[in-house]
């Protein structure tokens, strides 16, 4: 299995494909390294491709200590594997929580990026009051129930939400994915999630 150890000791699996321009792709929180299958079997026509599973999602490592996740850290973890990698500069792609962390490595290392790509980086868009009461509402169930480390709970409402239903229904690689979620870290914090 492919890793790298970050400057913190943490070993993140990747994988690459390809060859050309290089793109760094960052999974969301329900998701790991598989989430950007489709991508990577596209784009790496044309591109060097790597993908991760951040830490404290398998098969990367599962640091116990809560203080060793956050933004800073997810940050630092995809320049840790740019480097490893040697890869000086790369169009960086992140999705939900993982669109967050290419805005933080655009921001801390804009040299490192030929461009940021930061899809679903938000939640709180919705049109309708009722939705947007019902949205905050599964969302504070879900934070409490991970930070009170009943993961096998808050994962099942996290990968039923509206916008993950049909993907669900549609793509075994998603349903894997989803069901792979609810062995990350009980110890991410509610600030690594958005």
């Amino acid at each position: 299995m492919p890793k790298i150890r970050t400057s913190d000791g943490v070993n993140l699996y990747y994988e690459e494909a390809g060859t050309g321009t290089p793109v760094v792709f960052v999974h969301e929180f329900a998701g790991d390294y598989r989430t950007w299958e489709p991508q990577m079997r596209h784009f790496s026509r044309a591109h060097r491709c790597v993908t991760f599973s951040q830490r404290g999602y398998p098969p990367s490592d599962i640091p116990d200590d809560p203080a060793r996740y956050g933004q800073d850290f997810a940050r630092s973890d995809v320049i840790a594997l740019m480097d490893a990698l040697r890869i000086e500069n790369a169009h960086v792609v992140g999705h939900s929580m993982g669109a967050y962390t290419a805005l933080h490595v655009g921001i801390k290392h804009p040299q490192r990026c030929i461009s940021v790509t930061a899809a679903g980086c938000g939640w709180g868009s919705l049109a309708d009051p009722a939705a947007r009461a019902a949205m905050r509402a599964q969302a504070a169930e879900t934070s409490k129930m991970f930070m009170e480390k009943d993961m096998a709970a808050a994962a099942a409402i996290y990968a039923d939400t509206p916008t993950r239903r049909p993907g669900k229904r549609k793509n075994t690689r998603i349903r894997a994915v989803t069901r792979s979620s609810r062995g990350c870290s009980p110890s991410i914090r509610r600030e690594a999630m958005h």
